[in-house]
């Protein structure tokens, strides 16, 4: 916790959670301190496309859970598996309330994980 603006976003999240408004506590907590430290030079920081933690949109995750059943689905999976290799994906949100009933059985996020332990 070295970072200045971590401890920045911490006492935000401390001073204004709001679990009622959506993004309230993420993406708008980073966007209202990040702007009231506009004129700072010395913060030196990277903000990264939102492909880097999303690489799917929140109406298409339940596509990461289901087995593919035919060719394009089949492609979809191919090509964010080609994504989420390269180096411009850090993580995927899972998109809670849409995927937390979800099972993984056969599915991309089966693959995503099964990758991932058989690299450590």
């Amino acid at each position: 916790m070295r970072h200045p603006l971590l401890h920045r976003f911490i006492n935000e999240f401390a001073l204004t959670f709001d679990g009622n408004k959506w993004g309230h506590n993420g993406p708008y907590l980073v966007s209202r301190v990040i702007k009231r430290l506009r004129i700072r030079r010395d913060f030196k920081f990277t903000i990264f496309p939102p492909k880097a933690f999303y690489p799917v949109d929140w109406n298409k995750i339940t596509g990461f859970f289901t087995k593919p059943k035919i060719q394009s689905e089949s492609r979809w999976v191919e090509a964010k598996l080609l994504q989420l290799s390269g180096k411009k994906t850090y993580g995927i949100h899972l998109w809670n309330k849409r995927s937390s009933r979800l099972t993984i059985e056969g599915s991309f996020i089966n693959r995503v994980v099964s990758n991932y332990l058989t690299n450590r």
